[in-house]
């Protein structure tokens, strides 16, 4: 069996902002890493929210039998958390153009409050 060494990229799925939608209805996860200004400000609908600094730490939380979609606000972000993600054996994607990509849709965006949110 190969073993990755670092410096080989890995790569991983990217979906548009659309797909990541249609595929959290069929029970993917959405995992938001945004910071938690960026966070609470707005977010999708029944995402799960783990900023990317603590990925590592809280990786349990994520269901290993679930497809993740990785999203922040531009696509960078994610992409690092997709890659963490995939060398840990789950299946990942990255959503290109993130959260402002979402927003730009016309897909749902809430706060944690009733109100609807706002992409900053």
């Amino acid at each position: 069996m190969k073993h990755h060494r670092q410096s080989e990229p890995i790569l991983i799925p990217q979906i548009d902002v659309m797909e990541a939608a249609r595929r959290q209805g069929e029970a993917a996860i959405l995992l938001d890493v945004r910071t938690p200004e960026e966070y609470h400000a707005g977010h999708a609908p029944s995402a799960i929210w783990i900023p990317l600094d603590e990925i590592a730490n809280r990786i349990g939380e994520l269901d290993r039998n679930k497809a993740i979609l990785a999203i922040c606000r531009a696509g960078s972000r994610s992409q690092s958390a997709a890659e963490f993600l995939a060398l840990q054996g789950y299946s990942t994607s990255n959503v290109t153009g993130g959260m402002s990509a979402w927003a730009a849709a016309g897909l749902d965006i809430t706060t944690d409050g009733t109100g609807s949110g706002e992409i900053i």
